[in-house]
Order: structure tokens, then C-alpha cells, then sequence
């Protein structure tokens, strides 16, 4: 009797067991799209048009890599040189297109809603999809998504509002972002490490951008769980640069560790 009495008590401690462990919560799920703005590439200038093309094929392929589609923002007057476009920096985007990647505008000149006339900025919206327009609905695609520069959306509701609507009536939806950061800052001095050749310098940037970044994750989250009440689907901004031609992989790779999956902005 006492035998069996033993035998029900482990049965019932395995069932409460198997139940806690039935109702335990399911791990979160992590998902993240990827943007980068500035295209064809941020601090254009300083490259010549074989380092252009060099760094744009290297972020094109850590994206294959990683297969991830990312949603990529133009500034149209990046494309000229002397006033007209070049042929050789609409091939960037070309490349982008035939890459599966999906190009936005950003604005031709990538003017701050904040300290310009709205109608100047309005007519910089459509300024800024006299070639990317074209080039997408070449390779079956459209110009969906528009992001605002500096991600000022106007300082009045009656600016934001009529900003919003002109956007909407031109077929764009607004790009959001969960992760801002200051990646451009790291961007700006990588550059110059490495145009003098100061490979040192560019080794801990690279390494401390990764570190930066994923603070920068750790914070965004944080911030979802406490709005949210859970981890939401985030949007990184980063920006088609050197930097991340040369350590984009790495951060990638850091954010799978992580249990990221990469999504699309659907």
C-alpha cells in the first residue's frame, strides 16, 4: 500500500512537471528588417567610381549572404556629378535592383523638414524619384516607401499632417524606425582612418561599431518591452557606407547569434 501510495505522488509531481512545463511562455521572436539610406552611397565624394562600385558589391553580397532584402533610400543628387547624372552612379542602383533589393526615396537633396519651407521640401520628394522611379518599374518593381530625412517629420501637426497626405496621394508609405543610432558618426571617422591607411583605426572602429550596435539593440528592446509589453518587429537604419561594406557582416552575423530573423517591410 504505502508502495503504491509512493508510485501515485511521482506520478502526480511528473504530471504538474510536464504541465509547467507545457505552459511555460514561448521564447521571443525576433525580427528585424534592414533600410539603409543614402544611397548610392553616403560620402560619395571621396570615392572614385571603382571604390563606389568596390563598395557597393560588398554590401550587396553580405546582404545575399545573409539573404536579406533590405529596403534601400535614395538621394537623387547624389547621382550627379557636375549637375548631371552619371551613368556610372545609376549603375549603383541598377545593381542594387538586379540584387533583389528594394530602393526608396529619401529626397533628392535630403532637405530637413525642420528648417526649410514645406513646399521647397515637397518639391524635393518629387525631385527625388526622376530616376529611381524609372530604373524599379524597369526591373518589375515601384517606389513604395519614403523616408524622411533626419526622420523629421515637421514641427506642427498642420506640417506633418500635410506632409503625410502628399506623401500618401504620391504612393508612398513613410518608413519607420525602431533602432535609430548614430552609426554615421562611426561611418565618418572609419572613413578617414582608412584613407590614411590607418588599418589599426579602422579594426577598432569596426569592432566597437559591432559593440555600439548591439547596445543599441539591447536599448530598442528594452524600450519595445516597456511600451509594447513585448519585443515588436524592429526596423534597423544604417547607411550604405565603408564601414559597413567592411563590417556589415559582422553585425549581421552578431544579430543571427541573437535569434534575429530577417524580415521584409511588407
Amino acid at each position: 500500500m504505502l508502495a503504491a501510495m509512493k508510485r501515485l505522488l511521482l506520478l502526480i509531481a511528473l504530471a504538474a512537471s510536464a504541465a509547467h512545463v507545457c505552459a511555460a511562455p514561448a521564447a521571443e521572436s525576433r525580427r528585424i528588417a534592414v533600410t539603409l539610406d543614402d544611397l548610392p552611397l553616403a560620402q560619395i565624394d571621396r570615392y572614385s567610381a571603382e571604390q563606389q562600385e568596390d563598395l557597393t558589391r560588398r554590401v550587396l553580397a553580405t546582404l545575399q549572404k545573409h539573404q536579406v532584402k533590405a529596403v534601400a533610400f535614395v538621394n537623387e543628387s547624389k547621382l550627379e556629378v557636375d549637375g548631371k547624372v552619371d551613368a556610372r552612379r545609376l549603375h549603383l542602383l541598377d545593381e542594387w535592383l538586379a540584387a533583389g533589393q528594394e530602393l526608396g526615396n529619401h529626397g533628392y537633396a535630403h532637405l530637413d523638414l525642420h528648417t526649410v519651407d514645406p513646399d521647397l521640401w515637397l518639391a524635393d520628394v518629387l525631385r527625388g524619384e526622376r530616376q529611381i522611379k524609372p530604373l524599379a518599374a524597369a526591373h518589375g518593381s515601384s517606389v513604395r516607401w519614403f523616408r524622411h530625412p533626419f526622420l523629421h517629420l515637421g514641427r506642427s501637426p498642420e506640417i506633418q499632417q500635410r506632409t503625410a497626405a502628399f506623401l500618401a496621394e504620391h504612393g508612398y508609405r513613410i518608413a519607420p524606425v525602431t533602432i535609430d543610432n548614430e552609426e554615421w558618426i562611426y561611418a565618418a571617422a572609419y572613413a578617414d582612418a582608412s584613407a590614411r591607411g590607418d588599418r589599426l583605426r579602422t579594426a577598432s572602429l569596426g569592432e566597437d561599431y559591432v559593440r555600439y550596435m548591439l547596445t543599441m539593440i539591447d536599448f530598442y528592446e528594452a524600450q519595445s518591452r516597456a511600451i509594447a509589453g513585448e519585443l515588436i518587429p524592429q526596423t534597423l537604419l544604417i547607411h550604405a557606407n565603408e564601414l559597413n561594406a567592411d563590417w556589415l557582416d559582422a553585425l549581421l552575423t552578431a544579430l543571427e547569434g541573437r535569434g534575429y530573423q530577417w524580415v521584409h517591410a511588407g
